[in-house]
């Protein structure tokens, strides 16, 4: 069966990505053997998995045969729309299927948790990922709730009721490699929080933006042209893209074929594999029959579309990035990391970094604190705290979020 995109999306991917087929297309084919010996048969968890790259994964899974699948996920929306889509296809899952709308950090999820026949594998992609939500202590309490605290009592809960056997996979972000970006910190400090638990068996792996996922700046520029308002974003800014299926393939790849406590990364070229987002916002525009109307004012712009679209033009807003946490272009390797062969032809493997257990337990308990009704620290306090796990975050602190630009 097959879990698909709307023609809209996949047609806007292959422009944007310049690619038809993926890039990751000859190690599946070689791997396609191990995968499904691994899959089939197996009971899976997925948590966050009726998420973009959740449910992309879930499609490249489903074909190997799994036992069992549940999906644990906060959205019940999207829960609903992930089983109306499982049951709709050509050939729908004949597996056990059952979806949950729960925080994968919740006394609740450890609850359900208990009661579950072991599963075998365990796959999680919760996370509050984007750079906007660090915009003050509250927010960035809540991403590192999300991103730490939870995963911390997940992981717990599932090596206390036997679940993630043969593998656990948590998925990162290239923005963990050198972060500058407190996002970026918190999942760096993710990995590490994986290799300190005790688990059978760990990996993850950072990948780049996943063009057209939810709430990224490219589904943005389908939102507004929907709304009728101007496109915007960062004029200097380039990002890697892979199309929402190489990102269910490369967490794949990462779950069942990437070395035991090992980060894959996708081996990527700066010039052919990234483009910037002004000439992506570009492509959607030709797509939609309109040229692009450079404005540098966001008031005239809004003012401007009918008139412009009218023209068979569209304005367009993009400005020198200013926001806290931006990075012009994106690694996947940091200093003082080194990538290894790792027996595919498009990644390489980092080994997994020493975890300094005690110094994540007591960033643990700040959190926990915070959030559980204590004192709430100021963002200036939270970032140092930050910094004592992940030494290597270069967060430069503009007073600018992206909350202040259209």
């Amino acid at each position: 069966m097959a879990l698909c995109l709307t023609p809209q999306i996949e047609a806007m991917t292959r422009v944007v990505t310049g690619r038809s087929a993926s890039v990751f297309a000859a190690d599946l084919a070689a791997r396609h053997e191990d995968i499904a010996a691994a899959v089939s048969g197996r009971r899976i968890l997925v948590v966050g998995g009726a998420g973009s790259i959740g449910s992309a994964t879930i499609r490249e899974l489903l074909p190997h045969g799994p036992a069992a699948l549940a999906v644990l996920d906060t959205s019940e929306n999207n829960l609903a729309e992930l089983v109306r889509t499982l049951r709709s296809a050509q050939q729908p899952y004949a597996g056990e299927l059952q979806v949950q709308p729960l925080d994968y950090g919740s006394a609740l999820a450890r609850a359900w948790l208990q009661r579950q026949r072991p599963f075998d594998i365990v796959l999680s992609f919760a996370a509050l990922k984007h750079v906007r939500s660090e915009r003050d202590a509250y927010s960035l309490l809540r991403m590192l709730e999300v991103n730490l605290l939870a995963a911390d009592r997940f992981l717990a809960a599932c090596t206390a009721s036997g679940h993630g056997r043969d593998g656990v996979f948590l998925v990162s972000t290239d923005k963990a490699a050198e972060p500058a970006s407190l996002m970026g910190a918190s999942k760096r400090a993710m990995e590490l929080l994986l290799w300190s638990h005790a688990l059978p068996r760990a990996t993850t792996t950072r990948f780049a933006n996943v063009a057209f996922s939810d709430g990224s700046l490219p589904w943005g520029f389908l939102q507004r042209l929907a709304k009728r308002q101007p496109l915007a974003g960062p004029s200097d800014v380039r990002r890697y893209l892979v199309s929402p299926a190489e990102a269910g393939q490369l967490c794949l790849l990462a779950a069942l074929c990437t070395p035991d406590h090992h980060v894959l990364v996708p081996v990527l070229d700066p010039q052919r594999d990234s483009v910037g987002f002004d000439a992506i916002a570009n492509a959607v525009l030709a797509a939609h029959g309109f040229a692009p109307a450079p404005y540098d004012d966001d008031a005239a712009a809004c003012a401007a579309v009918e008139l412009e679209a009218a023209r068979g033009r569209w304005p367009v807003v993009f400005t020198p990035s200013t926001t806290s946490g931006e990075k012009a272009m994106e690694i996947f390797v940091g200093p003082g990391e080194h990538d290894v062969e790792c027996g595919l032809d498009r990644c390489r493997a980092i080994p997994a970094a020493s975890a300094d257990r005690a110094a994540i337990e007591t960033f643990l308990a700040l959190i926990a604190d915070a959030v559980g009704g204590g004192t709430v620290p100021d963002k200036a306090t939270l970032t140092t705290a930050l910094a004592r796990v992940v030494p290597e975050l270069h967060h430069l602190e503009t007073g600018l979020s992206l909350d202040r630009r259209m």
